[in-house]
């Protein structure tokens, strides 16, 4: 047996053993094909407040070079890289080169939900 066929098996026992309310979430929400803990993960990166505020911002501006990230968040270049590291293992950012400066971006996956997820939260501030 592979290494990933054995990852695949594991996950699948996994699954099996959990209650039934999670499976329940990895059936209907998740329709068997993605995974829960992953998702879960994505949440959490996203819950924390500086990544909270850079992912709105890159929703908004679309492309931010670090220093500009860095200036409007009175922050150092070098605090905020554990921030975007951990949005892009998340696979919630993007980043490339333009000459010196690394250039972020939301990635396509958080390009498809993560602007309504703040939309959705600005017209409820709007309700209240």
């Amino acid at each position: 047996m592979s290494e990933r066929e054995a990852e695949v098996t594991d996950r699948s026992e996994a699954a099996n053993a959990r209650p039934e309310g999670y499976r329940r979430v990895e059936s209907e929400l998740l329709d068997g094909s993605l995974d829960l803990d992953r998702e879960s993960e994505r949440l959490k990166a996203m819950g924390e407040p500086t990544r909270f505020t850079l992912l709105y911002l890159l929703s908004r501006e679309g492309r931010i070079e670090s220093g500009e990230l860095a200036d409007t968040l009175d922050r150092r270049q070098n605090d905020l890289y554990h921030h975007l590291n951990t949005l892009e293992d998340a696979g919630l950012v993007g980043k490339f080169r333009d000459g010196k400066a690394r250039v972020y971006e939301l990635s396509p996956l958080a390009e498809a939900f993560v602007p309504q997820l703040f939309e959705a939260i600005g017209e409820r501030a709007e309700a209240v």
